[in-house]
């Protein structure tokens, strides 16, 4: 994980050990299990991460419901990687949701403004001015 976007604290710290003792070593239920106790905290990279295993099936059994109610409650919480993963998995596609390119529009402008390299890529795909809010 990114160590220049997110702020240097004890779930930051445990987020990236479970990276480094569960999944790197593709032990994803441990992971998840590890994961899911700092979102229900509110941690929201831990959010984030949540919403990607369920959105995977990594883990935990694919529940798309789920992984929406994380990533949305992760971007809602200001982490700029669920705002683009809102955006392009979920706005642009309509899963879970209806399909909604303002929606969508308005979560990669988050998540670019943030500095995530993806959502800045996608908003100039998709002709997106990243200062139109």
């Amino acid at each position: 994980m990114e160590n220049g976007y997110y702020k240097q604290c004890k779930e930051f710290e445990e987020c990236n050990r479970l990276i480094n003792d569960y999944y790197l070593k593709g032990m994803y239920k441990e992971c998840f299990d590890g994961h899911l106790k700092l979102a229900e905290k509110g941690y929201p990279l831990a959010e984030c991460q949540v919403g990607y295993f369920y959105y995977e099936g990594q883990g935990v059994e694919r529940n798309l419901l789920k992984s929406f109610f994380w990533t949305e409650r992760a971007a809602i919480h200001g982490d700029r990687d669920a705002q683009c993963n809102l955006a392009d998995l979920f706005y642009l596609n309509g899963i879970v949701v209806e399909k909604d390119f303002d929606k969508a529009k308005e979560w990669f402008i988050k998540a670019a403004l943030q500095g995530n390299d993806y959502a800045v890529q996608r908003c100039k795909e998709l002709n997106i001015d990243i200062y139109d809010t």
